[in-house]
Order: structure tokens, then sequence, then C-alpha cells
């Protein structure tokens, strides 16, 4: 009967340990400074960097000026009638577009813009790797778990094995109680083995994203908790650091600044240069300044009609997506409330179940029930286990999910952002 009892002992704390693991605070998500540097390590992130840094060169080219010197010569024979001759001719000429002040202004304004614009995109990589990484780390993580329970599920089902023999051999149970606790036993040990194949491929499939990232978290987990403060603060922090909203906004400011250079450029271009010219088999020398002027046309008070219009269109969409990314922000800190008593609800339930379980099993070992109603209970209690490790993750998922969107839970802000609005807190 020893047998009986350790398997009575097993089933109570194997159907309790997540309830009091829950309770213990631990750290399961990944340390902060190595989720950025693999963040920063992406390739998603790479490539917003590089076009960030591309942009920077391609703003200071347009802050200087793209206005660059001309060369020209030209070569020619002068014939002269009365009296007959023949003279060899040449000149040189030096010339540079002038850019006004005003124009300068407004290239340096553009120049600005599209470095902004370039590093709101570098910021907005950066927050969707960021999300990439929590979605793969839940994954693996709820994988992990799954695969615990069942192993757990495996040590009992050999358990159980092992008090049916005892009992078979004590003449208190029947011979075909063997084939149901084997069957539970091979069972068990092929959902473990398709919970470990489904953990490792969640694993890979984040160290291939991250590879620089440890992938190592504590076995427990802490209790859910609903999202502290109102609603409404949580979406203004989500607002003040969303660079997706952010990049729209640069996009309207890249294209009024559009607008004021195509505006600059409706007045008369000159250029200025000078030249040299040897006439005359070189009897005569001409040394001189020319100006010249490039008179505007039509075509570029439509550019900048069409610039103006698409400035507009782009500052609308500005205000729609703030106008969504406020409603997704209630609608996330909703969820997480949502999910958190979700959890209560299934974690509830797997107490219930795991305690219907261990009084089965402590029915059996008295001699009273059957096999098949301690299995049934088990396999009843395992459901409500896995369900409520899922709504524990889910929960815990959505609450990193704000933290992350509000730039709480890791940097996400470039290192170039001096944009005031968006600085980490």
């Amino acid at each position: 009967m020893s047998a009986v009892h350790t398997l009575t002992l097993a089933l109570a704390l194997a159907f309790a340990a997540p309830v009091f693991s829950a309770m213990a605070h631990a750290d399961y998500l990944p340390d902060p400074a190595a989720a950025e540097a693999a963040l920063r390590a992406s390739s998603m992130v790479a490539q917003a960097r590089g076009e960030f840094a591309a942009q920077s060169l391609r703003s200071e080219s347009l802050r200087r000026g793209r206005e660059e010197w001309v060369l020209g010569a030209d070569a020619l024979q002068r014939r002269i009638d009365t009296p007959q001759d023949r003279f060899a001719e040449w000149g040189v000429a030096l010339s540079r577009p002038l850019r006004l002040p005003g124009r300068a202004a407004a290239d340096r304004v553009l120049a600005g813009a599209l470095t902004a614009h370039a590093e709101a995109s570098y910021g907005e990589a950066m927050h969707e790797s960021g999300r990439q990484l929590l979605a793969l780390w839940f994954d693996w993580l709820n994988e992990a778990g799954q695969t615990r329970l069942w192993l757990a599920q495996v040590n009992l089902a050999e358990q159980q094995l092992a008090t049916v023999d005892a009992r078979i051999r004590l003449g208190e149970a029947p011979r075909s109680e063997r084939v149901n606790a084997e069957a539970a036993l091979a069972q068990a040990r092929l959902q473990q083995q398709q919970a470990a194949t489904r953990e490792q491929r969640a694993r890979s499939r984040l160290m291939a994203q991250y590879p620089g990232l440890p992938v190592t978290a504590d076995d427990t987990l802490p209790l859910p908790v609903e999202p502290a403060g109102p609603a409404e603060d949580y979406v203004s922090a989500v607002l003040a650091h969303n660079h997706e909203l952010f990049r729209a906004r640069r996009q309207a400011e890249v294209l009024r600044a559009e607008a004021r250079q195509l505006a600059s450029r409706r007045s008369i271009d000159p250029t200025v240069g000078v030249f040299y010219k040897n006439e005359l088999g070189g009897s005569e020398h001409q040394l001189g300044v020319s100006v010249g002027l490039t008179l505007p046309g039509s075509a570029r008070r439509t550019d900048q009609q069409a610039a103006e219009q698409l400035s507009t269109t782009a500052e609308e969409a500005a205000i729609r997506l703030e106008q969504r990314l406020r409603q997704e922000a209630r609608a996330d800190f909703e969820t997480a409330m949502a999910q958190v008593a979700n959890w209560q609800q299934a974690d509830h339930a797997a107490q219930s179940l795991a305690e219907a379980a261990r009084l089965a099993a402590r029915a059996y070992s008295l001699g009273e029930g059957s096999l098949d109603q301690v299995l049934l209970n088990r396999r009843l209690a395992l459901e409500g286990q896995l369900n409520a490790q899922q709504a524990q993750f889910a929960a815990l998922a959505a609450d990193a999910r704000l933290k992350l969107d509000a730039h709480r839970l890791w940097p996400l802000d470039v290192a170039a952002d001096q944009d005031s609005e968006h600085a980490h807190p």
C-alpha cells in the first residue's frame, strides 16, 4: 500500500504545483540589455538603421547644396574673306548656379524632415521587432510549459503503473487494469514527445530571428495582475511613444517641406560664371562675366500644387491614424484586463479538477472506485491545467505587450532620436 500512498501524494503535488508556482515572481522575460542588443542586431532593424544612415548622408548633401560648377570649352576657326585669312580661336568658361537664401533655407528644412522621417522608420522597426520578439518568446514559453506538464504526467503514469502492478500482486486489482495503465503511460509519453518537438521548433524560430538572445527563463511564472492605472493614462503613453504615428507625422512634414522647396524654385534661377576667349589667333583676348537666368514655367507651379495636396492628404492620414491607434490602445488595455479575468476563471477550474483527481486517487488507494475513474479525473485535471497555463501565458503576454507599446519594457528609442516628444521616460 505504500506505493498507493506515494502515487496519491504525487498526484496531489503534481496538480497543485501550477497553483503554487504561479505565486512566485520569476524573471520570465529577456533581460532588457540583452533584448535591446538582440533587437538592434535583427535584420529588420539593421536594414532600417542602414536606410537611416543613407538618408542622413543625402540630407547632408541637400543642406550643402547640389549646385555644381560647370566647365565649358570651345574651339573654332575664324575665316575672313577680305583680306583672305584664317584664325584659330578658342575659349573656356566656368559657371555655377546660385542658390538663393530662400531656397537654401527650404532645402535645409527638407533635409531635416527627411532625416526625421528615416529616424522614425528606424524607431518603428525597433518597435515591430520588439513585438515579434515578444510573440516568439511567449510561443516558446508556452510550448516549454506544456513540455514540463507532460513530463510530469509521464512520471505520474509510471508511478500509476507501478501501483497497479503492486495491487495485482496483492490480488486487489484485476490484470486488465495493467492494460489501461500501460495505455495511459504510452499516451503520456507520446504527448510529451510531441510537446518537446513543438518546444524545440519554437525555440529554433526564436533563435533564427534573434541569434544573439539568451533563450533561457525561469520555470515559475508570476500571477497575472490587471494593468495599473486608468486606460487613458496608458493610451496617452502609447501615443506619446508610437513610432508609427511619429513616422506618419514626419511624412506630412516631408511633403510640406517639399512643397516649400518647390515654391522657392518658382523664382528665377540665376547662373553666374566667368569666361576667357582667345580670338584672331591670339591678337584679341576677352575676359568677362556671364549671367544666365532660368525662367520658371507652369510645371513648377503644378508640382508645388501637387506637393501641397499630398501634404494635406498626409496630415489627414496622420489624424486618422492617431484616432485608430487610440482605439487600438484602449482595446489592448481592455483585452489585457479580460485576459486576467479569463486566467482567474481557468485557474479556479484547474484547482477544482485537481482536487477531484486527488480525491479519486485517494479513494483508489483505499480500495474504493476504479482505475478508470482515476485516469479520467487525472485527464480532466490535466486539461484544466493546460487551459489555466495557456490563459496565464495569454494574460502575461498581453501585459508585456502593453508595457512594450508604452516603452516601459525595453529601450526602443533610437540613439539619434532628438525629438523630445518621443524621448524615453
